[in-house]
């Protein structure tokens, strides 16, 4: 799996041929169709422009070319190997990790220490495709400044370890390649959340509202679907064409698997492994096998998997992708797959709300403004019983309440102050981690050392007010604000959806903030 004999870098985005460019979206989505190449060539090079503007980005495209190098060794010798991973001292350690571990205790007692003799007792196939997984998630789930894309991150991860395992199992040609297609599968949904949130909220929008398929909701708003976008930036880095091909949806599920050709075969593992590690495995469960049921069914005439052995792989793929996530300080309690269930309260006051903050971003409103709408609409349209907006005062160490909604907005607005210093409390732990905390109950013993005497002593005797989440929001690597949500957790639960959500009005911040600085310095 080497380069591509003709590089892509530098080419015109519109001379790129996708075979069926515009052709998935299928089902009557009313936009079914591209009509013009110009329809949707700004908003990829605009793309383009945000990536090749990142740090971590370049880094992953250049690293790509390492991974297809470990992948493409299946006639190499161990040693050979075992040398390309070893020049990556962090990949070596966490493949050692990822090997010792409980999940591959059963083959040694005494330990492994070397990859050569991982090789050997694992063999090099495994060790080779773990050492690959393992280095796409962790460049995937580098570039997630948010929760909804270190969930993506996750579902990819699982995604490789499912397809992989079908595969092998059926004796599939080239299992490294479509572990590749099916942990990338969903790139373009994941850059335009990363790099266009403001677009990935539209498109959110439109599919509740319009009923429309994922694929068709994109595409009517950015003028491509997701799909599409994804295969364009898989050919920019340089990923070969039978990967490309593999990320292409699948809308026939009439034809029989054995009429089709390998590459198609991968079309479908692809599109099952998407829709299988999709489904939340621990809430509902009768209504997760119902979907499971579902699944296998639609595609069993091409795939031949039935339910036992649908159950079988959703289980061992998640078992094993928690098992590698936790080598790279992922929380598996924080990250567990959890219901997309609704969660909010007034669907039509979330979707005015946003329209009118994504209007208002570029307009003289001043941040007080735009923060006071924000703080508004997240306590009207969810279950929350309080909403606040911290600021990092400038000249201090401290944040403080200055935008809140809710219950107690007089008793936050004075109470919620506190130093940010090296501690392990949820504030400043967010802080220091840059990234969110999640607590369902701040009266779990569990939570006792987390939550600090100060908010305990303030707010802690409101039973209403029980869960809590802490979204720090960082602009330039320094930060700046903090998001704090409260719920009554006897009544309801924190849920992906909300999480999404709190995540792009999160991004919506940090465009705030840049957008306003940049106008303050000119």
């Amino acid at each position: 799996m080497g380069q591509p004999d003709t590089p892509h870098a530098g080419i015109e985005l519109d001379a790129i041929c996708l075979p069926g460019l515009g052709r998935e979206t299928g089902g009557g989505d009313s936009a079914a169709t591209l009509s013009d190449a110009s329809d949707h060539s700004l908003f990829v090079k605009s793309i383009f422009k945000k990536m090749m503007a990142q740090d971590s980005f370049l880094s992953f495209s250049r690293q790509v070319s390492n991974v297809n190098k470990i992948l493409t060794m299946k006639y190499s010798s161990a040693n050979d190997i075992a040398d390309v991973i070893l020049k990556d001292m962090a990949l070596t350690s966490k493949v050692l990790k990822l090997v010792n571990s409980s999940f591959y205790r059963h083959f040694s007692n005494k330990g492994i220490s070397t990859i050569s003799e991982a090789m050997i007792i694992l063999g090099t196939d495994e060790v080779r495709s773990a050492a690959a997984g393992l280095k796409i998630y962790e460049m995937m789930s580098g570039l997630a400044n948010a929760k909804l894309l270190r969930e993506k991150s996750l579902k990819g991860l699982q995604r490789s370890i499912m397809a992989r395992q079908i595969a092998l199992d059926s004796g599939y040609k080239d299992a490294d390649s479509l572990q590749i297609s099916a942990m990338i599968y969903d790139l373009g949904e994941y850059l335009v959340a990363l790099f266009a949130p403001d677009k990935y909220i539209q498109i959110e929008v439109v599919m509740d509202d319009d009923t429309l398929s994922l694929q068709a909701a994109a595409k009517s708003i950015i003028g491509l679907s997701y799909s599409d976008l994804g295969r364009l930036v898989a050919l920019k880095l340089h990923l070969p064409e039978n990967i490309v091909n593999a990320m292409r949806p699948v809308t026939n599920f009439r034809v029989k698997g054995e009429k089709i050709s390998e590459g198609d075969r991968h079309r479908y593992v692809c599109a099952f492994t998407r829709e299988m590690c999709d489904i939340p495995m621990d809430k509902d469960l009768d209504q997760s096998l119902g979907q499971i049921m579902d699944v296998t069914a639609k595609y069993k005439g091409v795939l031949a998997i039935g339910m036992s052995r649908a159950l079988e792989l959703a289980k061992t793929s998640r078992d094993k992708m928690m098992k590698h996530a936790a080598l790279l300080n992922i929380d598996p309690e924080l990250d567990k797959a959890i219901s997309r269930s609704s969660g909010v309260k007034n669907m039509d006051r979330l979707n005015v709300g946003l329209k009118k903050i994504q209007e208002n971003l570029d307009s003289q409103l001043s941040i007080h403004e735009i923060f006071t709408n924000i703080v508004g609409i997240l306590f009207e349209s969810f279950y929350f019983t309080q909403v606040c907006i911290a600021i990092k005062k400038a000249e201090e160490q401290t944040m403080d309440a200055r935008f809140v909604k809710g219950d107690n907005s007089q008793e936050f607005l004075k109470g919620f102050s506190f130093e940010l210093a090296n501690s392990l409390d949820i504030f400043n732990h967010a802080v220091l981690k840059k990234r969110e905390v999640i607590v369902k109950d701040i009266h779990e013993k569990k939570y006792k050392r987390k939550i600090p005497s100060w908010y305990m002593d303030r707010f802690g005797k409101n039973e209403q007010a029980a869960g809590i989440a802490v979204f720090p929001v960082f602009v330039d690597q320094k930060i700046i604000s903090m998001m704090v949500v409260n719920w009554n957790s006897n009544a309801h639960s924190m849920n992906q959806k909300i999480l999404d959500y709190l995540s792009l009005f999160r991004e919506l911040m940090v465009k705030t903030f840049t957008l306003h600085a940049r106008k303050h310095n000119r």
